[in-house]
């Protein structure tokens, strides 16, 4: 299972149309096109979306964005997602360690931060498994805090 990323460019961003997660998800995850909208207002926080690719095939999407805490820096998650053809097979984990591996090696962040929704338990074992911990003293409304220190 090859998994790498690619930056939203001119070139690609057509590419993640037919990127969706099941009905049952949807809830918890906003559209492609609200994702790049997100990106584009938190653009002065350093914003990023990429295409997450398995082979030459999209199938998924990351946002990450810079966040300053007091005297720390914080990489956020904003947005993560795997298309429903691929759920289910390891894709997801396999993409979250790479992008893992990818933010410690730049050694700009004191830790990362992400919310997920109060019912979205795939999402909350797949971080937990990764070693992210609730933070439930942050949680704003049905979003749930994790932190990962780096």
């Amino acid at each position: 299972m090859e998994i790498y990323f690619n930056e939203v460019t001119p070139d690609n961003w057509r590419k993640i149309n037919s990127l969706e997660v099941r009905e049952d998800q949807k809830s918890f995850v906003a559209s492609n096109v609200a994702i790049l909208a997100r990106a584009y207002a938190y653009r002065k926080d350093n914003s990023k979306v990429s295409v997450i690719y398995s082979n030459t095939n999209p199938i998924g999407l990351i946002m990450q964005r810079d966040f300053k805490e007091e005297d720390k820096h914080i990489c956020i998650l904003d947005q993560f997602m795997i298309d429903k053809n691929y759920q289910g097979k390891g894709y997801g984990k396999t993409s979250m360690k790479l992008w893992l591996s990818m933010i410690r090696r730049e050694k700009r962040y004191n830790a990362i931060g992400l919310c997920y929704k109060e019912n979205d338990y795939i999402a909350k074992k797949l971080y937990e498994s990764l070693g992210f911990s609730r933070k439930p003293e942050e949680d704003d409304e049905d979003e749930l805090i994790m932190r990962y220190e780096l």
